[in-house]
């Protein structure tokens, strides 16, 4: 395979044609083609050249069967978490949800609660997320984020309210917060999970885009803090985020309670869906192992791109607000001072050929905010804001 030396994040790679949700589906999702595509979470940058041997060998191999996880595999995982982010996860409280991290999120919002109960969120907050509550007849009592000295923030006296009303069973979060890219500190996480266990509320925290941490910040999973707080939540995690991986649908579940993980397994096991597919177990061993350096280039080019963003924002279009972007690859920008009001969907789409994430579908009242997917090459994220610029 290719060395270090040379991964490259800057030569196009075309994905017309390549069934790219991203790419292939702006047709579908925004009424037009030929916009460029910031939205949907997946990068433009080709997988960990190690992963795609790992990948060739296998097709060499031919055989496609059923697959198991090996003891390499979770040794792969816990390494991972020791390595990475200095947490000794215990083998046993490791679960897996091969269709991916929503469907293990309605599975336990169907474990953990009845229909006409509440779950809290802080929002704004990722769209699936609240989805799977409200089709689960659930309902969602809203804590909203605010914003202090131009950073977001838990708003923590609100948080105390809602939580203590009858029903609330669950407080489903995710960790950073998609879309603003706030990843939650020790302190803010004890204090958010001491307050959940006073109430007996589970936490389930979606941890998917936590690798991905701009330099100066450090990512803390929540069940690390204390034995307390990890017997009352669940962490969920995946390679499709950090190694760009999407297609492949990979869950990985930390759940300490024995009680739960065991009625976790046994739906799994109904649900025929406790086999990895092959090549997402391939690629989890072959990523947790070997690619930690790729993700640092990957890590250090978005960084590149944030400043380039930022800059550019307050040179060319001082119109716009952009927030400090800690983690994830999302930069969260405030567009109110286009002074579009509700055309400012349509202006960027239709006039300016770009596409991002809609705020309004992270929570009413972000209709003029946009999340903008900065895992792209650093050319076309200047093209894009460059056609916003020439048509204000």
């Amino acid at each position: 395979g290719l060395s270090m030396m040379h991964l490259d994040f800057d030569t196009p790679i075309d994905r017309r044609g390549t069934q790219s949700y991203k790419w292939d589906g702006t047709l579908a999702e925004f009424g037009r083609e030929d916009v460029i595509p910031m939205w949907v979470a997946d990068m433009d940058f080709p997988c960990a050249p190690e992963i795609l041997d790992a990948f060739s060998d296998r097709v060499r191999h031919g055989i496609m069967g059923y697959t198991v996880r090996s003891q390499q595999y979770m040794d792969a995982v816990r390494g991972w978490f020791r390595n990475r982010h200095g947490w000794g996860v215990s083998e046993k409280a490791l679960t897996f949800a091969p269709p991916g991290v929503i469907f293990a999120v309605n599975v336990l919002i169907d474990l953990l609660s009845e229909p006409g109960d509440r779950i809290v969120m802080q929002t704004p907050n990722y769209d699936a997320l609240m989805n799977s509550v409200t089709a689960g007849g659930r309902i969602i009592s809203e804590n909203p984020l605010k914003v202090v000295n131009g950073r977001y923030e838990l708003d923590f006296d609100g948080l105390e309210q809602i939580l203590a009303l009858p029903r609330t069973k669950i407080l489903l979060m995710s960790n950073p917060n998609n879309p603003t890219g706030r990843l939650w500190t020790p302190e803010e996480l004890s204090r958010l999970g001491e307050l959940c266990v006073q109430h007996h509320v589970t936490i389930i925290s979606d941890d998917i885009h936590a690798d991905i941490v701009m330099p100066g910040y450090h990512y803390t999973p929540l069940p690390s803090l204390s034995p307390e707080l990890a017997q009352c939540s669940v962490l969920l995690t995946s390679t499709n985020k950090t190694f760009n991986l999407g297609g492949l649908q990979m869950a990985t579940l930390v759940i300490y309670d024995e009680v739960l993980r065991s009625r976790f397994n046994q739906v799994m096991a109904r649900y025929q869906t406790r086999l990895d597919n092959l090549f997402g177990a391939i690629a989890l061993e072959t990523a947790y192992t070997s690619c930690g350096y790729w993700l640092d280039a990957v890590i250090s080019y978005i960084d590149e791109n944030r400043k380039t963003l930022e800059s550019f924002i307050r040179t060319e279009l001082p119109q716009l607000t952009a927030y400090p972007m800690e983690s994830t690859y999302f930069s969260w920008i405030d567009f109110s001072g286009l002074g579009k009001g509700e055309g400012l969907e349509r202006f960027l789409i239709d006039t300016c050929g770009v596409a991002f994430t809609p705020g309004r579908e992270f929570s009413a009242g972000y209709g003029q905010y946009m999340r903008v997917n900065l895992a792209c090459r650093r050319e076309l994220l200047l093209t894009a804001f460059r056609q916003i610029r020439q048509n204000i």
